[in-house]
């Protein structure tokens, strides 16, 4: 029982990272013109993460150390927390 709940816990992670990842990897920032939209929507999907009981801090952290140089409009983790609670 504690192992079924383990993996589902763990395919919930893995839904959202996926998620998260294709918005990060995404040239909606190029195309639209507007990079602050990207990190916006990203930002949405994490709090769409943590209604569905997923650490959204875990799911940025993973894709931050991935995208950052690559997206430098993409907060560190403290900042996006404070947006996220800013938004509540």
């Amino acid at each position: 029982m504690a192992h079924e709940r383990a993996s589902e816990e763990q395919q919930k992670l893995m839904k959202w990272l996926i998620n998260c990842d294709v918005i990060a990897g995404s040239a909606s920032d190029i195309v639209n013109g507007y990079p602050e939209s990207q990190v916006g929507v990203l930002r949405s999907e994490l709090k769409a993460a943590a209604t569905d009981g997923v650490d959204w801090r875990k799911v940025y952290t993973s894709i931050y150390e991935q995208w950052h140089t690559r997206r430098p409009l993409f907060p560190e983790l403290e900042t996006m927390a404070a947006q996220m609670e800013q938004d509540r």
